[in-house]
């Protein structure tokens, strides 16, 4: 590539937004900047309004249940569950869960587990809110290895009840709920209507401090007719809230890792809660839950309720076994294109059960990939060869017939028929793997599989794979006082030029000059991209390569026979 005046300024100014990248792309909202380990620990919602709980479809404008009232003079004690996978603090007053820690995931750092904590009442696990004029008059606990049960005694002008809740801890991440109703008075007793919240937790960044290039926050649930739908935590009111919740077989909130899903017994009607962190519009926290409709129990009789909740990575086997269609809060690509993501999914974790090593499965995902496509690409490679070979003739045409732009397209019609010459063969190839380059990039990019998974020398492939900093000795704006050194996008770029130089194109100098700029356009974008990404578009990129040099070592011999007979 000749090094003109031109070419000079393109590469000074993709230098300089290199450099600025990680401003430009926080700026924008393409990426997020490691948040707080935890926010909930740190950071309180803005108050709002309370609204006595009711019946009614929750409205837009006052979406949030008044807050339990404590019990008098009881000092609030906790009570821990616990097995291999989560550890939860609970509330002995009322039964919420005000903590929930993974131990089998840890924040960016790796100093401590992941965990959520009640940003309010609203935002617990289990959490049963009353209506404003019921009051709680007694507490007794019955703690066990397996499970809690709390009972608590309520009292209104509409009688009294007693609530008793068990909460015991199961395997893949699934936590379980009962609920009894016992009319303790010698009238009939009105048990108003209320909420079981299915818990709050805040977006993955801000959980843990990882940096993420989108944002992924939703409310998710599935209808009770079987309709699955979701809605951006950050939606404006009147999209956010429905204004008539429906009846639901599950709800819960999802950030690009984990998920909360609350489910019964049988459908309930949907409950929705949302603050702001600081009053950010920018870090919305959200919950889903049921809203339970009013009862009236006779002297010595009770009334059960049972919910469980799935509070856990987004892995498809437990999410498969929780709930009908509970996968579907993977989000792993928009429209046709998440069926391909999910069956390629499927395809790395089969790999996995083979090697046990992810990088491994990638590098085996990448190779069959490029394998089905072989033939396609060996024939689109002949193609641009024929097409370049022809490229003096095009231009003869193009001068000769210039000002005749009809007999023009005529005669190369008719070139492209003697010279048996298919414009479109070069580009079908790219066209028929830009879907499943997407659905990989979605795929690799939101599986918490890979999160903290090392593998040579990346230390996390659902992040780069820096391995040191060049430090720069001045604090720069935008950049910061070093750069990263990411081998694998470096490696990527090289192997890009390599595979333009080996392949086929055009003689054009326009187009020879924008095809040069493209591996650094790419470096310019990709460069922070997570090292299981630009693994596999290494690979890829090396397969290439060995794909036209045997093309051309293959094509050697029958040219140099053909010139020798001629």
């Amino acid at each position: 590539m000749k090094f003109d005046k031109e070419t000079v300024i393109i590469l000074g100014t993709c230098v300089v937004i290199l450099l600025a990248w990680p401003f430009i792309s926080e700026s924008m909202g393409w990426s997020k900047p490691a948040g707080d380990k935890n926010i909930t620990a740190t950071e309180k919602p803005v108050p709002e309004v309370p609204a006595p709980a009711a019946a009614a479809p929750v409205k837009p404008a006052a979406p949030v249940i008044p807050v339990v009232p404590a019990v008098p003079s009881a000092p609030e004690k906790n009570y821990t569950l616990e097995n291999d996978l989560l550890a939860l603090q609970i509330s002995g007053n009322t039964g919420k869960i005000n903590r929930i820690t993974f131990r089998k995931y840890q924040n960016n750092a790796q100093d401590s587990d992941i965990s959520i904590e009640t940003l309010s009442p609203q935002g617990a696990i289990f959490n049963y809110i009353p209506g404003a004029d019921i009051q709680q008059v007694k507490c007794s606990v019955h703690a066990g290895n397996a499970d809690i049960t709390i009972i608590r005694d309520f009292a209104s002008v509409r009688g009294n009840f007693q609530l008793r809740q068990r909460i015991a801890l199961d395997k893949n991440y699934l936590i379980t709920s009962e609920y009894t109703f016992v009319n303790t008075g010698k009238t009939p007793a009105v048990i108003p209507a209320a909420v079981v919240s299915g818990g709050a937790m805040g977006q993955w960044h801000q959980l843990t401090g990882d940096k993420i290039r989108a944002v992924a926050y939703r409310m998710d649930y599935l209808t009770a007719d079987g309709n699955f739908k979701d809605v951006d935590g950050d939606d404006d009111d009147e999209d956010f809230y429905l204004s008539s919740p429906p009846e639901v077989r599950w709800a819960g909130v999802s950030n690009k890792y984990f998920c909360l899903l609350l489910k019964s017994g049988k459908p309930f009607r949907l409950w929705q809660y949302r603050s702001f962190v600081n009053g950010s519009k920018k870090a919305p926290l959200i919950a889903a839950g049921a809203n339970l409709p009013a009862m009236t129990l006779a002297p010595g009789s009770q009334e059960s309720l049972s919910f469980s909740a799935y509070a856990g990575p987004k892995i498809t086997a437990n999410l498969n076994n929780f709930a009908p269609d509970a996968n579907k809060v993977m989000h792993l690509a928009w429209g046709p294109l998440n069926y391909l993501a999910r069956f390629l999914l499927w395809l790395l974790k089969s790999f996995y059960a083979l090697c046990g090593s992810y990088g491994l499965s990638i590098i085996l995902l990448t190779l069959l990939v490029r394998t089905v496509f072989y033939p396609i690409t060996a024939r689109g490679n002949e193609s641009m060869k024929k097409m370049q070979k022809v490229q003096p003739k095009f231009k003869e045409l193009r001068e000769k017939y210039k000002d005749n732009p009809q007999l023009l397209n005529q005669k190369m019609a008719e070139l492209y028929r003697e010279e048996g010459v298919n414009p479109f063969a070069g580009c079908l190839p790219i066209l028929l793997q830009i879907p499943i380059f997407f659905a990989l990039y979605a795929m690799l990019d939101n599986v918490v599989e890979l999160r903290h998974v090392s593998f040579l020398w990346c230390k996390n492939l659902a992040a780069a794979d820096t391995v040191f900093r060049i430090p720069l000795f001045i604090d720069f704006p935008f950049i910061g006082s070093s750069i990263p050194v990411n081998p694998l996008v470096l490696a990527m770029t090289a192997l890009m030029v390599i595979q333009q130089r080996m392949t086929p194109m055009s003689v054009d100098p326009a187009q020879k000059k924008m095809m040069a700029m493209m591996p650094v356009i790419m470096l310019l974008f990709l460069y922070d991209l997570p090292s299981g990404l630009t693994l596999y578009w290494t690979v890829s990129n090396i397969f290439s390569i060995i794909q036209l040099w045997l093309q051309k070592r293959r094509g050697q011999p029958k040219a140099e026979s053909t010139a020798a007979g001629k």
